[in-house]
């Protein structure tokens, strides 16, 4: 009887563990990219931001990922504020966007001579 029951207690505690379900890993997303703004004589500021799904390290990355959405991922497409009225003050920024969109390489690159220059053309992309 003591046997038995030690089987059906065994087969138990298989099944059991056998019947949790399977963790499937999270879903890749499928646009990764490395943004960098680097101000000359000054700090440099990196975020990766993920698109489908939203995430990554980016603070405005739901914001981000929209404009570039508009753009097919073409950050050199963005113009966000046509008729911005920036100083003349110069404090170049450096700004690199690098990595896949929908399996396409992005390897875009620019220097802008202010941070307005920067915010008009590219918006929230490079709010880091």
């Amino acid at each position: 009887m003591m046997r038995a029951l030690g089987g059906i207690a065994l087969c138990g505690a298989f099944l059991l563990g056998a019947s949790s379900p399977a963790r499937a890993d999270p879903p890749h997303p499928r646009v990764q990219l490395k943004i960098v703004d680097a101000i000359k004589d000054g700090e440099t500021k990196t975020a990766w931001l993920h698109c489908g799904p939203v995430g990554g390290s980016h603070p405005h990355a739901r914001a981000a990922c929209h404009l570039l959405h508009k753009v097919k991922g073409h950050p050199e497409r963005l113009n966000v504020t046509p008729d911005a009225v920036c100083t003349k003050e110069l404090q170049p920024h450096a700004v690199v966007v690098a990595g896949r969109w929908h399996g396409r390489t992005v390897n875009w690159a620019k220097v802008f001579g202010n941070g307005c220059m920067m915010k008009a053309a590219v918006g929230s992309l490079l709010s880091l």
